[in-house]
């Protein structure tokens, strides 16, 4: 074999290793964060110079247009209260006070980061669309068939999904301690 075809294929290697291992380190969205509340993960340096060449490149793969967090926290779950990986074949409560932002969302993604497909067209609640009881909390059902009655986001059967929380201009009282804050629970109700 010539020398040059050897240079080729070590080249060729060297690349496709590179490559696989930059997909392979950027694949796992935003979990990690460096800071934890209950199921929630986020990193305030989302969006900013700030964040590792990793982080920036996992965020883009995510296709996260990341903005700082004196502007959107995003936080991710994977799992519910009690550890356990969400399941679309599951139905989930997610509920809790209105959040110290100025507007919020949360938005339910299937395992490889997509919207859920669903005959409803639902892919989020936020703020401005769920009601609140008596005591100023709010309610969602997650599960594959409708609930009777109140809010829903629609899970998807046979397949995990995970959660997107987003809090636009989050609250002096919020950015002083938000693995303190007050966060949506995410309760299995039952499968």
């Amino acid at each position: 074999m010539k020398s040059w075809h050897r240079y080729a294929i070590a080249l060729a290697g060297g690349l496709a290793l590179g490559l696989g291992a930059a997909w392979w380190l950027t694949g796992g969205g935003l979990q990690g964060g460096q800071i934890v509340n209950g199921p929630w993960t986020t990193s305030l340096g989302y969006g900013t110079k700030a964040t590792g060449a990793i982080t920036r490149a996992a965020v883009a793969r995510a296709g996260l247009l990341a903005l700082p967090a004196k502007e959107t926290v995003y936080w991710s779950a994977k799992t519910d209260a009690a550890g356990a990986p969400l399941d679309g074949n599951c139905r989930y409560s997610l509920s809790g006070k209105l959040l110290d932002a100025r507007w919020w969302s949360v938005t339910i993604y299937d395992a490889a980061g997509y919207l859920v497909a669903n005959d409803a067209n639902i892919w989020s609640v936020n703020g401005a669309n769920v009601a609140t009881d008596d005591q100023g909390v709010w309610r969602v059902t997650i599960a594959p068939t409708r609930p009777i009655e109140g809010a829903w986001l629609p899970g998807i059967k046979d397949q995990s999904f995970h959660l997107t929380l987003r809090m636009y201009n989050p609250g002096p009282a919020f950015r002083a301690d938000p693995e303190k804050a007050s966060l949506p629970a995410i309760v299995k109700e039952g499968c």
